[in-house]
């Protein structure tokens, strides 16, 4: 992948080195979060889970680092691949680059890279539907949001990051009678993510997920089924809400949030109470583990009205995210 420097000079462009490069990424990510005041945070092990689980992308050429002449790393670009279930194949093309770069050409020219990186991508496809580039930012990232504008990327949809502020006073809200929550073994976990799966069948950018997927979601870091608040009728599961407590970015940021992630209802169960119960008791429960908060991300136009839930919960946003997309054709 090439990126036009011209404008910039004392950079350089390299490619990406494995996991060696993860530290550096992770420290370039952390300034940015902190410069921006934004509740973000990935250490290098994240990175090693996330990168070693990549699917549609192969990092060593669809990928690039910018650094300094003293090797400093201030920006990298990647480029995959998605295939919607009845829709377009988005070619993603994210940037993240080091806060003191704010005000120079950077994250142009690193989109523009990744986006040419994605036409090579797409020239080996089939054409067989819609080809879409696909990008995606935070409100607290002006200039990134600025860059895929000049492209001429266009908003499509929104997500947010809520917060519930404190875990006092959370309503009684009862499961449906025939439901009931079991502790989770590990021989539920493959009908604990298949349903997890099938739920999100009908939402926005739903694609087919993989065994590597499935290895994904068994390594994922700081996974802790005792947490997890699983609703079931007989040998199925009709809701989930999988709870995790990430004490890295507690310490960081000296606060005790858990995160009530990973949330679904079987479409026959909707608008029934599952998911509310199923928050509910999650909310107790990270409360009992010593938590004074809890966090989420949604997309805020979700079809089954979960941004709307969330808020009748207590959740307020304190970040918003924009996708974007640009015909590639």
């Amino acid at each position: 992948m090439n990126v036009d420097l011209s404008a910039l000079p004392g950079l350089r462009a390299r490619p990406y080195r494995g996991p060696a490069d993860h530290a550096a990424m992770a420290e370039l990510i952390t300034r940015w979060f902190g410069a921006v005041d934004s509740d973000g945070f990935v250490t290098a092990e994240d990175l090693d889970h996330n990168y070693g689980h990549l699917e549609n992308c192969d990092p060593e050429v669809d990928m690039v680092m910018v650094e300094t002449d003293a090797g400093r790393l201030v920006g990298y670009t990647r480029t995959d691949w998605n295939q919607v279930v009845d829709g377009a194949r988005e070619y993603s093309v994210f940037a993240k680059f080091d806060p003191d770069m704010r005000g120079t050409k950077l994250p142009v020219a690193l989109l523009e890279a990744g986006r040419g990186r994605a036409r090579e991508i797409a020239a080996g496809h089939e054409l067989h539907c819609a080809r879409l580039f696909a990008g995606w930012a935070s409100d607290r990232e002006p200039e990134l949001l600025a860059a895929y504008a000049m492209l001429g990327f266009t908003p499509v949809t929104y997500g947010a990051t809520m917060v519930r502020q404190d875990l006092e006073n959370i309503p009684a809200a009862p499961l449906p009678d025939g439901l009931e929550i079991r502790p989770v073994e590990e021989s539920h976990l493959r009908a604990i993510w298949e349903a997890d799966i099938e739920a999100f069948r009908d939402h926005w950018g739903f694609s087919e997920q993989s065994e590597e997927a499935w290895d994904r979601f068994l390594t994922r870091p700081h996974r802790d089924e005792s947490l997890w608040k699983v609703a079931w009728l007989g040998d199925d599961v009709i809701g989930q809400v999988r709870s995790f407590i990430n004490h890295d970015e507690n310490q960081e940021f000296g606060r005790l949030r858990g995160w009530t992630e990973d949330i679904s209802t079987r479409r026959d169960w909707r608008k029934r109470g599952v998911a509310r119960a199923l928050i509910c008791e999650s909310l107790r429960e990270l409360g009992a583990r010593g938590m004074a908060e809890a966090a989420l991300g949604v997309h805020t136009e979700n079809p089954t009205g979960a941004f709307q839930l969330y808020e009748s919960l207590g959740y307020v946003v304190t970040e918003m995210f924009t996708t974007f997309h640009q015909p590639l054709d």
